[in-house]
C-alpha cells in the first residue's frame, strides 16, 4: 500500500470516528423513556441522520432499529475496505467472518427460542454481496437441517455437522458458538501470519489475544456465576489456542469459590495498566473498557493502517453494544444510574 493510500485510508477512520456518539450524547440518551425519543435523536445525530432518515421514530421495530445501527456501522466499515488496495486485503475482509458468524448464531437462537419470524429482522440482509453465504436461503431457514443444507460448501457446513440434532431442545448452542468463535481467530491469526511481520504483527497478534484472554475471562465468570457450570464444562467453551493466559492461572480462576472476585483477579492482572476510576458493576463493562481504552489509544496514536482499522471495528462495535444496552434499559425501565453503569466511553 502506498504512503498516499495509508494517509488517505487513516484520515477516514478517524474523520469516521469523531462522528461517532459523544460522552455529552450518552449523557442525553440514558434520559429518554421511550424509544421514539432516542430515534428522534439519533434521526438528527451526524453519525445516523442518512441511515435513519425515512424511518418513522414512533412506527420503527426495535429490532429493525438495531439492524440499521449495525448496517450504518458495516457501512463504515466497508467503504474503509473498499480503500484497500494492497496485498494485505484479506486481513481487511475478516470482520465479513465475525458478521457470519453472527448470521449463524442468529438464525439459531431463533429455532432454540420457537421466535423465527420476530428474529428475522435482526439478520442484515444488507451483508448478502459480501459474504459467501446466501443470506436469502438463511432467511428461509426454519430448521438445523435446513441450516446445514442452505451453508452447503462453505466452512461453516464442516463446523456445524458435528452438532446437528433433529431435537432444538438438544442443540449445543454454547459448542456451536465457541466452534465458530474459534474458526474466526483462526482466520485472524492466519492472515495476520500471511501479511505482516515484526512489530506490526505482534501488536496486531496482542490485539486479537487480549480479546480472546477478556472474553474467556466472561466466559468463566458468567458460567460459574449463573450456571454453575463444572469446571470441564467452562474449559471446553474457552479458546486456549491463542491465548497468553497459561492453563494454571485458567485453574485458578475458575477454582474461585466466589465468581465476583474474577473482577478483582481482572483488577490485578496486566490488565490492571487500563484501569480508570470507574466503579465497576458487572465484569462485562470492565472487560469492554479495556477493549476501549486500548482501541482509541491505537486510533489516536498509531500511524499503522492495520491497527487503526481494527481499533476503528472495536470502537464501532462498543457503540452498537451502548446503542443496544439503552434500548433494552428503555424497555426495562433501567434507572439512569444503572444504565450509565452499562455504557462503556
Amino acid at each position: 500500500m502506498s504512503s498516499w493510500s495509508n494517509n488517505a485510508l487513516i484520515s477516514k477512520a478517524k474523520s469516521m470516528y469523531g462522528q461517532f456518539l459523544k460522552p455529552s450524547d450518552y449523557e442525553k440518551l440514558i434520559k429518554y423513556h421511550s424509544v421514539s425519543d432516542l430515534v428522534a435523536f439519533l434521526k438528527k445525530h451526524p453519525h445516523y441522520q442518512d441511515i435513519l432518515k425515512d424511518v418513522s421514530e414512533n412506527a420503527i421495530h426495535r429490532g429493525n432499529l438495531e439492524a440499521l445501527i449495525k448496517k450504518n456501522a458495516f457501512d463504515n466499515i466497508l467503504k474503509l475496505m473498499k480503500s484497500v488496495y494492497s496485498k494485505d486485503a484479506e486481513y481487511y475482509e475478516l470482520n465479513i467472518v465475525k458478521q457470519e458468524n453472527e448470521i449463524i448464531l442468529s438464525v439459531i437462537r431463533t429455532f432454540i427460542s420457537d421466535e423465527i419470524e420476530d428474529n428475522k429482522g435482526k439478520i442484515p440482509y444488507f451483508f448478502d454481496t459480501h459474504s459467501e453465504i446466501d443470506i436469502k436461503k438463511i432467511l428461509k431457514v426454519e430448521s438445523f437441517e435446513a441450516l446445514i443444507e442452505a451453508l452447503k460448501g462453505t466452512p461453516y457446513e464442516n463446523i456445524l455437522v458435528p452438532y446437528y440434532t433433529k431435537n432444538k431442545d438438544n442443540i449445543r448452542y454454547l459448542d456451536i458458538e465457541h466452534a465458530l468463535e474459534s474458526y474466526y481467530y483462526d482466520q485472524a491469526f492466519m492472515r495476520i501470519e500471511n501479511n505482516y511481520k515484526g512489530k506490526l504483527k505482534k501488536d496486531l497478534e496482542a490485539i486479537f489475544q487480549t480479546r480472546i484472554e477478556l472474553s474467556n475471562i466472561i466466559k468463566i465468570y458468567r458460567l460459574k456465576k449463573f450456571y454453575h457450570s463444572d469446571p470441564v464444562t467452562i474449559k471446553s467453551v474457552l479458546v486456549r489456542k491463542h491465548s497468553r493466559i497459561n492453563e494454571k492461572r485458567i485453574d485458578e480462576m475458575i477454582a474461585l469459590k466466589d465468581p465476583d472476585k474474577i473482577l478483582g483477579y481482572l483488577a490485578n492482572s496486566e490488565y490492571q495498566l487500563f484501569k480508570n476510576d470507574k466503579d465497576y458493576v458487572y465484569i462485562e463493562y470492565y472487560a469492554g473498557q479495556i477493549r476501549y481504552d486500548l482501541a482509541k489509544k491505537f486510533m489516536y496514536f498509531s500511524t499503522e493502517v492495520p491497527k487503526i482499522y481494527t481499533a476503528f471495528i472495536t470502537l464501532a462495535e462498543i457503540e452498537i453494544e451502548n446503542i443496544t444496552n439503552i434500548i433494552e434499559g428503555i424497555r426495562y425501565q433501567v434507572s439512569e444510574i444503572e444504565m450509565k453503569q452499562m455504557l462503556i466511553y
